[in-house]
């Protein structure tokens, strides 16, 4: 394609695991894509709030709040890998029923996962097999992982070994110690 000023553009777009798509519209219409009209908002957006966390999640208090987390209508953004860290980071088992954390557990994950991202984002995201930045860099998160792939690892907080188990259809990784799952909400 052309762009404004009459110089030929290319655009690539690589998408070995087919989770992405592309589609070409005016900036202002962006907000009007039925795709953008639901995602949740940004989690390290200056205006979102603890109290605003605690809100959204409310939307599901009978979903586990692994599920809640990757739910991109809830917040957008957030996958597996850094569902999981934030978890472990928070002491919260990711098959806890959102009805059964309190507020200050559920700030303790709103502030976790933005530590998780911020970290994220710092060391280039967490993809290290197939996706490299525009200087040619793979993502180094992962070797900051506490507890994503360490399965049989001794926890970084216990010692205790990490466990790998399924949480809604998802590898999840956590600390069987650090992680319990806790009745209801005091």
């Amino acid at each position: 394609f052309n762009d404004r000023h009459g110089y030929r553009q290319r655009a690539f777009f690589n998408d070995q695991r087919k989770f992405g798509w592309i589609k070409l519209v005016p900036t202002l219409e962006v907000p009007n894509i039925d795709l953008m009209k639901k995602l949740g908002p940004e989690p390290l957006s200056a205006d979102f709030t603890p109290k605003d966390f605690r809100e959204r999640l409310s939307r599901r208090q009978n979903s586990q709040i692994k599920a809640t987390l990757l739910d991109q209508s809830v917040i957008a953004g957030v996958g597996n890998i850094y569902a999981d860290e934030s978890l472990w980071a928070a002491k919260i088992h990711p098959s806890q029923k959102v009805q059964n954390l309190d507020d200050r557990q559920k700030v303790e994950v709103f502030r976790k996962l933005r530590d998780v991202l911020n970290l994220a984002l710092e060391k280039g995201g967490s993809t290290d097999k197939n996706y490299v930045d525009v200087q040619g860099k793979k993502g180094s998160y992962l070797k900051f992982a506490n507890v994503f792939r360490r399965d049989g690892q001794p926890c970084p907080r216990c010692g205790t070994g990490i466990v790998k188990i399924r949480v809604v259809g998802r590898g999840t990784h956590l600390c069987p110690r650090c992680q319990k799952v806790s009745g209801v909400k005091k």
